[in-house]
């Protein structure tokens, strides 16, 4: 009896040593230690479950959700308990990364909200809804409105704040995982358009941007230049590893850059521009310059994928 006691906490300890499986995560205590440990994000979680008491199945259901985004045969997790959302992909052996959506626009409160995780063909498709002033409806395609909302609004004669009743407009944005991204979701598949080469550079900030520039060949030829805040500074000739090269062509051949603007900004000021030329095997060229690096959410994707390329050069 005493070795089966001894047995059963030894297994207890060591599960907490070395942590669970997202399909083990059935409690709101397990998702917050899971994500402590995994994405060490300790304010995320603790303020959320902390006070609760252990939350009931259905309750659990709608706030933790375990689901195969990107159909890698590995189970993701989604929280929608704490804004902004947060999603934990899952590339098994252990290995997660954290994807996050934010709201870019300059002095807004109001981050995306995820209204449901939808099944279309083999993939899935993440709902999201930002509420938007009135006067932002011509930015956005997609545009849902409420009627008749309580909403606490600012009033120019009282100089104070009241309760009105109004329509309230949101944004929809349906994005989709694709090469370990979160990416505006494609109901077509983009028409092939082979990359011979691409360029990158950035400029300073008010602050500590890193500086750099890269260039990227069809074999996978990089050619790197640091110039200021980054990890190595000065040239560096390497061949990028085929997993990464795979990932950041396969984000700009799905984002068809050629239907994107030339030119984006941000409307704050003291950030820094990203540069980007790509050059397609059939003699096209798209340049993209961008203030502020929010242009889309596909570009925002494109960017980490750079960035984290800069990041790993040492």
């Amino acid at each position: 009896m005493k070795n089966t006691i001894v047995i059963g906490i030894l297994l207890l300890n060591l599960s907490l040593l070395f942590g669970q499986n997202i399909d083990e995560l059935n409690t709101n205590k397990k998702v917050a230690k899971f994500l402590e440990k995994e994405i060490n994000k300790k304010y995320t979680f603790k303020k959320v479950f902390d006070k609760e008491v252990e939350a009931d199945e259905e309750d659990f259901k709608y706030f933790v959700k375990r689901i195969d985004l990107d159909n890698n045969g590995f189970t993701d997790l989604v929280v929608n308990a704490y804004m902004p959302l947060i999603i934990v992909l899952n590339n098994g052996d252990k290995d997660y990364k954290e994807l996050n959506f934010r709201n870019t626009r300059f002095f807004s409160d109001n981050e995306p909200e995820l209204d449901s995780i939808a099944e279309i063909g083999n993939g899935k498709v993440l709902i999201f809804e930002t509420e938007i002033q009135e006067y932002d409806d011509t930015n956005y395609p997609n545009i849902k409105i409420r009627e008749s909302q309580k909403k606490l609004s600012y009033n120019n004669k009282t100089k104070e704040s009241e309760w009105v009743i109004r329509d309230v407009k949101f944004k929809v944005d349906s994005l989709t995982v694709k090469y370990g991204e979160l990416v505006n979701y494609r109901q077509k598949t983009p028409k092939e358009n082979k990359i011979k080469e691409l360029y990158f550079s950035t400029t300073g900030c008010y602050g500590s941007c890193p500086v750099f520039e890269i260039q990227l060949k069809s074999n996978r030829d990089l050619e790197y230049n640091g110039k200021r805040f980054t990890n190595h500074p000065g040239l560096e000739s390497f061949k990028l590893n085929q997993t990464d090269y795979d990932n950041l062509i396969g984000l700009i051949e799905y984002s068809e850059l050629e239907k994107l603007n030339d030119f984006y900004s941000v409307n704050w000021t003291d950030d820094q521009t990203g540069k980007l030329k790509v050059i397609y095997e059939n003699g096209d060229i798209k340049e993209i310059q961008d203030y502020g690096l929010q242009g889309t959410t596909n570009l925002q994707a494109i960017y980490k994928k750079l960035f984290e390329i800069n990041n790993n050069v040492k």
